[in-house]
């Protein structure tokens, strides 16, 4: 690993590189950056190069972190918060895989108690483990000799999953899925995990049960795996079987990182979870139905007979409103 202050007006130092210590905690937050790529290199990306030339030997993990650090600390803009640019060079189980953490972390200030009699001392550089402490963070495979041209990365101060202006300069890359192709992955994950659940589902409706997880996501700040979890068990009618909410969840995480939407965070995207259609009815006696156009096989059921008329069956898990409709018919003196 290799370690330096980047922000504020001090010239850049270059550091040595160093053994990891507290490999536990560091590994922990590597973990925490890890969700799935979204970007992808461009052609001419020079941290990409400059990697690549790490991991196969010709630029030491010294002088080429050195020099991202650098490059780093020159594009580090002021209004960004001062912070300490990790980078971590990590082998794996898999034979010519190298793969390189990028974080950019707060510094802050926290009281420790360093003697038995409880005396307080002051540290102004920690690093705690608070997810919010890391500002940016990015993830890079390379395997042998190749940079995986696909890049995880993280940014607190953009609205997920976006990064900001200068990480991506400092990267090279450019966003490879939008929202809309997210969101699309997102309706086709509720799809095939509901239908395996059909069983399970109030009156074994999967297209009801797929229209009101997509109305849940659609109304959200964000889709995140929390949420479409909680989507698909709401969906599913909030079954009080605790080992059946956990097989969904379970179920959900593995489609996710199959789809490759594991560990992200975006807005949905209203024109792929749109609003079903609505259907209006009105009868001979004045009654008028409204309902949803889509999924909503077994919960209303219309029958026609020969002589026109019509037997219209509306099945409900429970009856949300049931109020006198005040008369609005104005007198006229």
């Amino acid at each position: 690993m290799i370690l330096h202050v980047v922000g504020g007006e001090a010239d850049f130092e270059p550091k040595e590189a160093r053994d990891v210590v507290h490999d536990e905690f560091f590994i922990n937050r590597i973990r925490d950056t890890d969700v799935a790529p979204i970007f992808q290199f461009k052609d001419d990306s020079g941290t990409r190069d400059q990697l690549v030339a790490m991991a196969g030997n010709p630029v030491t993990f010294e002088a080429g972190a050195q020099a991202l650090s650098r490059q780093f600390s020159l594009l580090h803009v002021t209004a960004s918060r001062d912070g300490a640019f990790f980078i971590f060079e990590l082998e794996c189980d898999v034979p010519g895989v190298t793969i390189y953490s990028l974080i950019k972390y707060d510094y802050r200030e926290a009281i420790e108690q360093d003697d038995a009699e409880g005396n307080l001392r002051r540290i102004v550089h920690a690093f705690t483990d608070d997810k919010r402490s890391i500002q940016k963070a990015a993830l890079i495979r390379v395997v042998n000799a190749a940079a995986d041209p696909m890049v995880s990365a993280t940014d607190r101060v953009r609205p997920s999953p976006e990064i900001s202006d200068y990480f991506e300069r400092f990267l090279g890359v450019k966003r490879s899925r939008s929202d809309q192709e997210l969101s699309t992955a997102v309706k086709e994950l509720l799809r095939k995990t509901l239908s395996e659940f059909q069983d399970v589902l109030p009156g074994r409706d999967v297209a009801g049960a797929i229209t009101r997880a997509v109305g849940n996501l659609r109304d959200r700040h964000q889709i995140t795996e929390e949420a479409i979890g909680e989507a698909i068990i709401a969906a599913a009618g909030a079954p009080d079987d605790e080992d059946l909410r956990v097989r969904m969840q379970n179920r959900v995480l593995k489609k996710m990182q199959q789809m490759k939407l594991d560990g992200l965070a975006f807005r949905p995207d209203r024109n792929v979870l749109r609003r079903p259609p609505q259907r209006k009815v009105r009868t001979a006696e004045g009654v008028i139905l409204i309902y949803p156009d889509e999924g909503a096989e077994g919960t209303v059921e219309r029958n026609r007979r020969p002589d026109g008329s019509e037997t219209i069956t509306i099945r409900t898990a429970r009856i949300e409103e049931d109020t006198v409709v005040r008369d609005s018919t104005r007198r006229i003196a």
